[in-house]
């Protein structure tokens, strides 16, 4: 199958080559402006034999160069055993080769593309995860000082009922101390009739 589309390969350069040749030959032949009037000189139609020996032998070459080289594309058509139909067959196969390597090229820059969607993907899941880790720091933090100013208050709370306590009882002896004093004052009172007898 190699040997196919390498002889079908050198059969299209060949073939192309003569086409080119082809073309080559009808641009070479030029038209030659107005006929020669009296007032051309001898010397140019002494001449004009000459180069039409000349561009008929250049002709002649160029056919012998022609049939050389379809008698070589013929021939080594026959020796591959190119036909027309396997030529069309190894022109298919190219065709389809380049079609899946242009479609193999689309799928690579398709596969480059996910890999770096799926790259920033991974990227932004990473600052999200690190986002909820900071959220979390500060939502402990948070709850630290709340305790600490729940132990505060608390705290404040107890030295309010100490003091509250401590005022009742400064109150409760202060009116402990005034029975008292009240109390010697009657007896005071008491004993001065006795006195004064």
């Amino acid at each position: 199958a190699a040997e196919e589309k390498e002889a079908a390969r050198h059969a299209d350069e060949l073939l192309a080559e003569v086409e080119a040749e082809k073309r080559g030959k009808g641009k070479k032949k030029k038209k030659k402006g107005g006929g020669a009037g009296p007032s051309q000189e001898p010397e140019e139609g002494a001449e004009a034999p000459s180069e039409a020996d000349a561009a008929e032998a250049a002709k002649k070459a160029e056919e012998a160069r022609l049939l050389q080289l379809l008698a070589t594309l013929t021939e080594e058509r026959m020796r591959f055993g190119i036909t027309a139909e396997s030529q069309a067959a190894a022109s298919a196969e190219v065709a389809e080769a380049v079609r899946l390597d242009a479609e193999a090229d689309e799928a690579e820059e398709e596969a480059d593309a996910d890999e770096e969607e799926e790259a920033a993907a991974e990227a932004a899941l990473a600052e999200v995860e690190v986002a909820r880790a900071e959220a979390r720091a500060a939502r402990a933090e948070a709850k630290a000082a709340l305790d600490k100013a729940q132990a505060a208050l608390e705290g404040i709370e107890t030295a309010l009922e100490e003091a509250a306590a401590a005022a009742d009882a400064r109150r409760a002896a202060a009116a402990a101390s005034r029975a008292r004093a009240a109390a010697v004052r009657r007896a005071a009172d008491a004993a001065q009739p006795h006195r004064d007898a």
